[in-house]
């Protein structure tokens, strides 16, 4: 009998019906700024993504949310790890510049998520638009207040970038509505780690005739939520704070009035859109330079939303 000859073409389909891919997934480094609290979910979204987009994703992140020089260390670690694609929240926007251009030069796609980075565009920016947050910030405390009063703004910190885009665009906001407010802005509740509780009295005060109080980081507000509720019988303070998602104090302090407004950004967003935006660099689809990550208002008039309610479950 005859052997069947099959021809070559037809074993080859069959090979690659049959076969396991040997194509490996897309590496795809993320370094955010620090560990805990905000980062956590930035993180969780980040994997999220990887694993439903298809991605191998390598998170790292210094324990200090400052330190700079362990940021650069582990982008260098990254590097030598073969990633295709850096997502990065630089610590500094100045310092880290080089060493992401550097990388870029070497052919790994960059994109760059929560503070823009400095220097010449090395690749997309995702994150939440800090001015519109800071404008709905701003517009909440100005339907709070009148013409004359005095309003304090506890800031966060003299280096974050995102920060200071919050505090334009509440303070914009506040002086479009109601352009004679007196308005104090010369405190940071971060300028050391754990003082904040020390700087939200400090402010208090300094300045005693403080109607209203606009803070524009996470510890800040919780520090100056904390010292609002001790100091009840001082008389009402209306108070608008930022942070991320909702959690169990700030959701009770606007159902009782302690609070009034807490402008939400949605960190997990960051972490999915920024590994999706990297996965679209690297299949050579086209990217805008801004891709934006939602933020909510939340008041006591939406406190029970779902939307609102599922982020309080996130916690």
């Amino acid at each position: 009998m005859n052997p069947v000859r099959i021809p070559s073409a037809v074993l080859a389909l069959a090979a690659l019906a049959f076969a396991p891919s040997l194509a490996a997934a897309p590496k795809i480094g993320v370094l955010l700024k620090g560990r805990g609290g905000f980062w956590t979910p930035v993180e969780k979204g980040a994997l999220e993504a990887g694993r439903k987009l298809g991605a191998d994703v390598v998170v790292k992140a210094p324990i200090n949310e400052n330190d700079v020089a362990i940021q650069i260390r582990l982008l260098e670690a990254l590097g030598a790890q073969g990633i295709q694609a850096l997502v990065i929240a630089p610590t500094n926007t100045q310092t880290l510049a080089a060493p992401v251009a550097a990388l870029a030069a070497r052919g790994v796609k960059i994109v760059i998520i929560d503070s823009p980075l400095g220097g010449a565009p090395v690749g997309p920016f995702v994150g939440t638009d800090q001015v519109a947050a800071g404008e709905a910030a701003g517009r909440l405390l100005a339907a709070l207040v009148g013409e004359h009063e005095e309003v304090s703004v506890l800031k966060h910190t003299q280096n974050s970038v995102a920060a200071q885009q919050r505090e334009t665009g509440a303070l914009s906001a506040l002086r479009s509505a109601h352009p004679h407010l007196i308005v104090h802005s010369d405190i940071y509740a971060s300028s050391e780690a754990g003082a904040e509780g020390e700087r939200a009295a400090l402010l208090l005060e300094k300045y005693p005739s403080t109607r209203a109080i606009l803070a524009s980081g996470t510890p800040g507000t919780m520090a100056m939520l904390k010292l609002l509720e001790e100091r009840k019988a001082g008389g009402p303070i209306r108070f608008v704070g930022f942070g991320f998602d909702l959690n169990a104090d700030v959701a009770t302090a606007l159902a009782d009035g302690t609070m009034q407004g807490w402008v939400a950004q949605l960190p997990s967003d960051v972490g999915y859109k920024g590994v999706a935006t990297a996965l679209a660099l690297l299949n050579g689809e086209k990217v805008e330079p801004n891709v934006a990550t939602d933020f909510i208002a939340v008041t006591r008039a939406n406190l029970h939303e779902p939307r609102i309610e599922a982020l309080l479950a996130g916690n």
